[in-house]
């Protein structure tokens, strides 16, 4: 089964806004063994709209679609779709009497604009906003001619483009909704489960090699590699008849992919660098705090960003992040401000300029002991790495160096 999904928004194709929810999906229908062939980005143009649909609905089996469902006259996608299809659009009562509950809840009121969302193309499902006046669209329209190789009906799913919005309709009903078509399809009950095991320290390239057939498109099951912010991911996919038969299928490929990368796998699922270093620092009972030059806050964006790190972190200090300060002035300072920490992060400032493989630059990270007054033995871990990586990445690299040297030394 293919894919196509778009994102549509005069604001998404002159680059105002920057298309997450194409992303998004993409990874939960790769999750589900569906195979995306195209993303298209389209203006709030009718006529494009349904042009490119009708191209779509000729070449996929499966539509995902998000924005133009709003109130206001750029927002065209229920009559795209309509019209797209052949069929007139319709108002539905339960869309409307959902629409006016939550205006009635918020305190608002009913106007043609609002009341423009309750329509759907004849024949389609609302989908339940529950956070939004906007109701998605579930659209099965069957091909007037079959199509060698595809369903001889293709399904279009229409959100809205409010990220936050989308992926909570998608959760409620999207994955169920594909999973159901899958065993319609195949005539048994279909189970897709997937583990993502995570990893730094080593290349995407590097770990690819290691692994020599693993990531061949027709393995059972599915290994897919993706780098992010200078994490290595292992994705394992199976797809089943039982999820005790995907367990199966993949409790193997995992145990070899630690067995392979050893402590280089750091955690898995959606858990940062971060999250295990603030669970290490919540299971002594301690706190910690960071100094920072060259990261400019960033490694402690990253513990403010982890629901792990709320009763152990204690905060951050930002120095000049091209000015040389020595390890010593860094710790005086993460003592003086967070006098309570049991460890400090320290990350060193950049040297001038770009990231160079010319140079000899280097900068430092170190986990310190901020309750031992000697700076020699407070030092647990120190290392420079040389200023040499991607600008695109190198602060990721740096504030991920220092949260790996610090769970390395605990896992000792």
């Amino acid at each position: 089964m293919y894919a196509e999904i778009f994102a549509n928004g005069d604001e998404i194709t002159c680059g105002k806004i920057l298309d997450t929810n194409t992303q998004w999906l993409s990874r939960e229908l790769e999750d589900l063994g569906i195979t995306v062939r195209y993303h298209t980005a389209v203006a709030d143009e009718l006529q494009d709209m349904v042009d490119v649909l009708r191209i779509a609905m000729n070449r996929v089996d499966l539509i995902l679609w998000t924005g133009g469902l709003g109130p206001t006259a750029d927002d065209l996608t229920r009559q795209a779709f309509a019209d797209a299809a052949g069929v007139p659009l319709l108002k539905d009562d339960e869309s409307l009497r959902q629409i006016q509950a939550l205006l009635q809840r918020r305190g608002g009121s009913m106007s043609p604009a609002l009341e423009r969302q309750a329509f759907q193309p004849q024949g389609a499902v609302p989908i339940l906003n529950r956070n939004g006046t906007a109701p998605g669209i579930d659209f099965t329209v069957k091909r007037t001619t079959p199509i060698e190789g595809h369903l001889d009906f293709v399904r279009l799913l229409a959100y809205p483009g409010v990220p936050a919005e989308m992926m909570e309709m998608w959760k409620d009903s999207g994955r169920q909704t594909i999973l159901t078509m899958h065993e319609m399809l195949e005539g048994k009950k279909h189970v897709i489960k997937a583990r993502s095991i995570n990893s730094f320290g080593i290349g995407e390239s590097q770990v690819e090699s290691m692994f020599p057939g693993l990531m061949a498109r027709d393995h059972i099951p599915r290994v897919g590699i993706t780098a992010t912010q200078a994490t290595i991911t292992l994705r394992i996919v199976a797809e089943c008849e039982s999820e005790a038969e995907c367990d199966r299928q993949i409790e193997p490929i995992a145990k070899k992919i630690y067995d392979t990368l050893g402590n280089r796998v750091f955690s898995e699922g959606d858990d940062t660098l971060a999250d295990v270093v603030s669970r290490i620092v919540n299971a002594q009972g301690k706190k910690i705090a960071v100094v920072e030059a060259g990261t400019r806050g960033l490694l402690a964006e990253a513990f403010g960003s982890s629901v792990e790190s709320a009763t152990c972190f204690l905060g951050g200090v930002v120095v000049p992040p091209r000015r040389p300060i020595a390890p010593d002035k860094m710790v005086d300072i993460g003592r003086k401000m967070f006098d309570t920490a049991d460890y400090l992060l320290l990350v060193g400032a950049y040297p001038e300029g770009m990231p160079d493989r010319t140079r000899s630059d280097e900068t430092f990270v170190a986990v310190v002991n901020a309750k031992d007054p000697n700076l020699q033995t407070a030092m647990l871990q120190m290392r420079n790495y040389p200023f040499v990586g991607h600008p695109g990445i190198i602060d990721d690299l740096y504030l991920k160096r220092v949260l790996d040297l610090f769970r390395l030394h605990f896992a000792k």
